[in-house]
């Protein structure tokens, strides 16, 4: 990353090590034969050098350091911490890092972000259901079954393209129980007598109404409004068509680890599916070639 130029990167996704105290190692025979890391830390792991720096110049930073229980989570965060120095650097102002953990050191690598991105840029912190199967073996505590991805970006440039999920059955079957030639629809109040709007008289009824004059004209000429009653307020249709969905929250149970013919073996790899919704955030539109780079 050193050799990198400034402020030239849109968006950054790391999936570094946990500090989890494993070696791993993919199985022999797989897709990933010979992958393997080593995610076991001492103080002989890392640069002296890097905490003299930190302690130097990043005078936040090294508290949190300061604030390991262990010799081997000041590592691990120190380890951490070089890496993210060079790649707040790299980042542009109008570009978003996405760092993946679990809760071994979620909380650390926290105070590492805010200290390094700044507390004010920290945007959500996304829960992922990495396993999707309800039974575990866990008797001393509840099963463990998530990631998560802290994700950063400058409040005030950074891009976000918002994402939907589809509407689940029952929302469609209590909510756009209405159709017609065009199709599944709803009816919502054309009224709007608590939020201040212009009150008006539009066919006889004098309502404080969401839309204007012209518009409710349109939606008439348009057939997309309806009285229930003579005399009442009128409504009008949203289309299930014309529906983007539900946006997307900060916990997501839909994307599923990955499997069949994506799973390679190797002992930590996210399925695809995830990255594609990472990389679909930044930008108004997805990135076509988009690639991974090992640092």
């Amino acid at each position: 990353m050193r050799g990198m130029n400034s402020d030239t990167i849109d968006l950054i996704y790391l999936d570094p090590p946990f500090n989890s105290n494993t070696n791993y190692a993919a199985p022999i025979g797989g897709k990933a034969a010979g992958a393997e890391f080593k995610d076991t830390w001492s103080l002989s792991d890392v640069d002296a050098e890097w905490i003299n720096l930190i302690e130097a110049k990043h005078p936040a930073l090294h508290r949190v350091l300061l604030a390991a229980m262990t010799d081997s989570d000041k590592s691990y965060l120190a380890y951490m911490a070089a890496r993210l120095l060079e790649m707040r650097r790299i980042l542009k102002p109008t570009g978003s890092i996405y760092l993946h953990c679990d809760p071994t050191m979620s909380h650390y690598l926290k105070l590492v972000m805010d200290a390094v991105f700044g507390r004010a840029n920290f945007r959500n912190e996304i829960i992922w259901k990495r396993r999707q199967d309800t039974h575990n073996r866990a008797t001393k505590t509840m099963g463990a079954a998530h990631d998560t991805i802290l994700w950063y970006g400058d409040f005030s440039q950074a891009y976000y393209r918002r994402q939907f999920t589809p509407y689940d059955e029952k929302y469609l079957r209590t909510h756009y129980k209405l159709s017609d030639r065009r199709g599944k629809y709803r009816i919502l109040p054309c009224t709007n007598e608590a939020g201040g709007n212009a009150r008006y008289e539009f066919r006889g009824v004098d309502r404080a109404w969401r839309f204007s004059e012209e518009t409710m004209v349109k939606m008439e000429n348009d057939d997309l409004l309806v009285q229930l009653t003579a005399g009442g307020p009128y409504y009008y249709k949203k289309y299930l068509n014309d529906a983007e969905g539900v946006p997307l929250q900060d916990i997501w149970v839909d994307v599923p680890p990955a499997r069949g013919g994506e799973k390679t073996g190797y002992p930590t790899q996210k399925p695809r599916q995830l990255l594609s919704r990472i990389v679909s955030f930044p930008v108004k539109e997805t990135f076509r070639n988009w690639s991974f780079r090992r640092f």
